[in-house]
């Protein structure tokens, strides 16, 4: 059984990316709600719809998982192998969205958030490893909370961009989502005909090094080795996270509002983000 404290910085965590992002949409000019976002062909408004549907279908999940039930939800499944449902996503988003206002929405995504943070409060630690419902597999209650903090985060983050391209995802979220990379990158892998090992450095309380070895149709994640790296990613934790779903563009190299280096041909680097494009 894990340590309380390890429950309760995680619950925490939801609570204040939750907070923090209802915060920022607060303050959205009601105009913008009908631009895109950084999340590709996606309105900010068609976000906040997702991130609400998102919260109320974990808070229920997880109200199920500590009643001993991880199975689906009435009117949900489990995806197929390799079904990655972007488009279906999209269009339960945009059906929900309808004609709300955005003070609508907003209010909206603030009680969704307050259902998730009180079905994660009354979690208990014997709860914590529990099977629960996710639509991409059955997973132990504690990853059910950080895909959580991931969606928020690195959603909020294709919101908060669109009015601050320097917005970064904070180190605490970084964290969390980095627990999960490597099912990221497995489930947005597309087979490439070239071979490249990139490293990553990343800076800071999150800190790593870290090689993903690309082999055309495979890759792999080790711990960095005395290999060289064809190309050398040097990051903090957000732009570690940004990189790896996609969100930053490497067209023109490192992005000057990221702080992110390429030690490297730039034509390799565009190769991770092509065999790694996100969704």
């Amino acid at each position: 059984m894990p340590e309380l404290p390890e429950m309760e910085s995680s619950i925490a965590l939801l609570r204040h990316e939750s907070a923090f992002l209802s915060g920022a949409l607060s303050v959205l000019p009601a105009d913008w709600w009908t631009r895109d976002s950084a999340c590709t062909d996606w309105k900010i408004s068609d976000v906040v719809a997702h991130l609400t549907q998102g919260a109320d279908g974990a808070a229920v999940a997880l109200t199920r998982a500590k009643a001993g039930d991880p199975s689906p939800p009435p009117g949900q499944r489990l995806l197929d192998a390799g079904e990655r449902a972007s488009q279906m996503t999209a269009e339960r988003a945009i059906a929900y969205r309808g004609e709300q206002t955005p003070r609508e929405l907003l209010a909206a995504y603030d009680a969704a958030a307050s259902r998730l943070t009180a079905a994660a409060g009354a979690l208990q630690p014997a709860d914590w490893a529990k099977p629960s419902f996710h639509r991409r597999g059955i997973i132990p209650v504690h990853e059910n909370i950080a895909r959580r903090i991931q969606e928020i985060a690195i959603h909020g983050w294709d919101l908060r961009s669109a009015l601050d391209p320097a917005a970064e995802i904070s180190e605490g979220a970084a964290a969390a989502i980095m627990s999960l990379t490597h099912r990221w990158l497995n489930a947005c892998f597309t087979p490439v005909a070239e071979s490249a090992r990139f490293r990553f450095e990343v800076s800071g309380a999150a800190a790593r090094r870290q090689d993903v070895v690309l082999a055309g149709d495979s890759f792999t994640i080790a711990d960095s080795a005395d290999t060289p790296a064809d190309v050398t990613f040097r990051c903090n934790a957000s732009a570690y996270v940004l990189l790896t779903y996609g969100r930053l563009d490497l067209s023109g190299g490192a992005p000057a509002t990221a702080q992110l280096e390429i030690d490297g041909p730039l034509e390799k680097a565009l190769l991770f983000t092509t065999a790694f494009a996100g969704y």
